[in-house]
């Protein structure tokens, strides 16, 4: 009774292992649009009627992190970011760059140059894609000094594949383990030491 138990979730694992590899091999994507805001410049004002007030822009970082766990990294993650709206961009960076920034009320005013960006950024041109990996990020906004309190849409979609290398790894350990339990363990390990 036991034995039949065993085989029966070796069989399902086979097949879990076997359709996960093509299901990977053909890859998963989603979409969607997501809207970012530049944090307001501060004006230090000169002397009156001159027009020497001195503008101060930042760059803006999200308060919420993205965390990718580890299986990441088995996969094969392309993610692409797109925005119509001139003199602006976005970048991802590393979530542990807040800490040269200031926290704000819902996001992070970060002084400009003083965040280092693992992607996208001010030469991105109104998109820019993203190999990602395992890790902990944030989104950063930035624009021309006169774009300050600008608000605009970000779209961005993403696609994730298993490399070849992996899937035909689940398939060979899925028919593996499927042979197993149909031959049955002590039959496959006395014909394999026989082999050997």
């Amino acid at each position: 009774m036991m034995s039949n138990i065993l085989r029966g979730l070796s069989v399902l694992l086979a097949v879990g292992l076997i359709i996960g590899a093509f299901i990977g091999s053909e890859g998963l994507a989603d979409e969607a649009t997501q809207n970012a805001m530049l944090p307001p410049c501060t004006v230090e004002e000169g002397l009156p009627f001159v027009q020497d007030d001195e503008v101060t822009c930042y760059w803006g970082m999200s308060e919420e992190t993205l965390l990718l766990d580890e299986e990441i990294d088995l996969a094969e993650v392309s993610v692409e970011f797109t925005w119509e709206k001139s003199g602006v961009w976005i970048g991802i960076a590393e979530a542990t760059e807040a800490s040269k920034c200031t926290e704000r009320d819902g996001y992070y005013e970060c002084d400009k140059y003083a965040v280092d960006l693992i992607a996208g950024g001010e030469t991105s041109n109104g998109q820019f894609t993203w190999k990602a990996s395992s890790g902990e990020y944030r989104f950063v906004a930035g624009g021309d000094d006169a774009q300050s309190l600008q608000q605009f849409e970000v779209d961005w979609n993403y696609q994730a594949t298993l490399p070849q290398s992996t899937a035909w790894s689940l398939v060979i350990a899925g028919l593996g383990i499927g042979l197993f339990s149909l031959v049955g363990w002590k039959r496959m390990t006395n014909l394999l030491a026989d082999l050997l």
